[in-house]
């Protein structure tokens, strides 16, 4: 198959997104221009029901947010904005690229993107997509990364999909808090890498020829009873599991792997917050600094989440207990009348 780009950078944003946009849009941009032929932000249209997804203020920030992109297209070549299109002719465009199939639910179980993760790899029209969510930092400030990585993975046939180094790396390159199974420690050209067994939307690098030539098609796997009762009471498609869980059942189904991968000096690495709050608001562009330079706390070392040793999250954390969260939830689907 023919592709209009060899290598293109595909950002999936939401107008929830617009807070942290005008700083870390353009921080991406710095990292991955100098690797990509192309970057294109997709910015999703479609409102969840009900949750964290739902959100305030979506119509205003995603005006904002849609400026703020195209505004930033007058220095960068490179970059395309386009917002993520669900009119049937295209729902079925892309549900045949990957699943095979004529459509695929707007959303997951849980109310979280689905069809706008595809939407927005299928119109990057390159064979190597790094995909990555609007909320995403990286450090190393490495130039050679994507190449890298594209030549291990043409090497080993069993990877599918790789990205940067999870955290900034520890004198001894251990990483924390990616459960069980271990990741598999490797070194790649005299750089440490891990291999996994699973897939997060929030970073991957995708050969598109080794999926076609791989697995063809996608599976679109269906969620528990449990979940489908959880859908229906949030107004939410009950018909398909998290994009990250197809893809990680893809990699233990198949012999596949993910590698994370720090590459020749002075490397790539990401880095993820996993809440918002007033005060990573207020420190964002400390944040971006720190992460740039390098110059994080020892205690970040090794953790793919932004640490407390960077931003106090002792109250996101307390507001986002399951029994708390459940309850925004129900209490969303009882306002919007079912």
């Amino acid at each position: 198959m023919a592709y209009p780009y060899r290598v293109a950078a595909q950002i999936s944003m939401y107008p929830m997104d617009y807070p942290h946009a005008a700083l870390l849009l353009p921080h991406q941009i710095r990292v991955w221009a100098p690797m990509v032929d192309r970057i294109l932000v997709t910015i999703d249209t479609h409102r969840s029901r009900s949750g964290r997804y739902r959100g305030t203020h979506f119509d205003e920030y995603r005006a904002k947010l849609l400026a703020l992109a195209q505004d930033l297209r007058r220095d960068t070549p490179q970059l395309d904005v386009i917002e993520v299109d669900y009119a049937p002719a295209a729902r079925r465009e892309v549900a045949q690229s990957f699943f095979g199939v004529d459509d695929i639910p707007v959303k997951a179980w849980d109310g979280g993107p689905f069809y706008a993760y595809f939407y927005g790899m299928h119109h990057s029209q390159a064979r190597h997509i790094v995909h990555f969510d609007g909320d995403m930092l990286f450090g190393g400030g490495s130039r050679t990364w994507v190449e890298e990585a594209i030549a291990y993975t043409e090497q080993d046939p069993t990877v599918l999909l790789t990205g940067p180094f999870p955290g900034p790396p520890r004198a001894n390159a251990a990483v924390h808090g990616h459960g069980l199974p271990e990741p598999e420690r490797v070194d790649i050209a005299g750089a440490p890498a891990y291999r996994f067994q699973n897939a997060s939307t929030r970073i991957f690098m995708l050969d598109m020829e080794r999926l076609r030539a791989t697995l063809g098609h996608l599976p679109l796997l269906r969620p528990s009873a449990v979940q489908r009762t959880k859908s229906h009471l949030l107004g939410n498609p009950p018909d398909v599991r998290e994009a990250e869980v197809i893809l990680s059942e893809v990699l233990r189904a198949n012999g596949l792997h993910r590698v994370d991968l720090l590459g020749s000096a002075p490397g790539l690495w990401s880095l993820h917050p996993p809440y918002r709050g007033a005060e990573f608001y207020r420190r964002l562009p400390e944040l971006i600094a720190a992460v740039e330079s390098g110059q994080v706390p020892d205690a970040q070392r090794g953790h793919y989440d932004i640490h407390d040793s960077m931003i106090d999250w002792t109250p996101q954390r307390a507001a986002a207990r399951r029994h708390k969260r459940w309850l925004r939830l129900l209490k969303d689907r009882l306002r919007i009348g079912g």
